[in-house]
């Protein structure tokens, strides 16, 4: 319609741009909302990997050396290195400031509490599969150690 030498531009609708700026922002926040992990079990799965880690370390060194060594389970809320023979481990834990983890509050040992995990020089552990279960909660965490390899997935 012209009116006295204008146009006048009926808009209805939105632009395309506008469109496309609203997707990329629904898609957005889409995504954040459903990829956000759940913080509940972090601490635990952060905690067993350590663990392992440990148990690695005093793997490779009774490998090294000619007496075993391994991981000693005093309480639920920690663990020694363990070197036989020696009161306490001649070394400290790999990212720690003495032979001892202490666990966070929220995660406890609730298998293996006691129990000492040695490994002899060429790896093993022994005979029999072993297993240590940690706990958070109503989520366990189990650290297995396979028998004969000392495999420790």
């Amino acid at each position: 319609m012209k009116i006295a030498g204008k146009t006048h531009i009926n808009q209805q609708g939105f632009t395309i741009i506008e469109m496309v700026v609203v997707l990329i922002v629904l898609s957005i926040v889409t995504t954040v909302i459903a990829y956000r992990p759940a913080t509940v079990s972090n601490e635990i799965i952060a905690q067993a990997e350590i663990f392992k880690s440990h148990l690695r370390y005093a793997q490779i060194k009774a490998m090294n050396d000619t007496v075993p060594w391994g991981i000693h389970i005093p309480d639920a809320n920690s663990y020694i290195l363990y070197e036989e023979g020696t009161d306490p481990a001649s070394d400290i834990l790999p990212g720690e400031t003495a032979q001892t983890h202490t666990m966070p509050s929220v995660v406890t040992i609730t298998s293996g509490v006691g129990s000492t995990y040695k490994f002899d020089e060429w790896g093993s552990p022994g005979t029999t599969t072993q297993t240590i279960t940690l706990s958070q909660g109503t989520t366990t965490s189990n650290i297995t150690i396979t028998k004969n390899t000392g495999y420790i997935p």
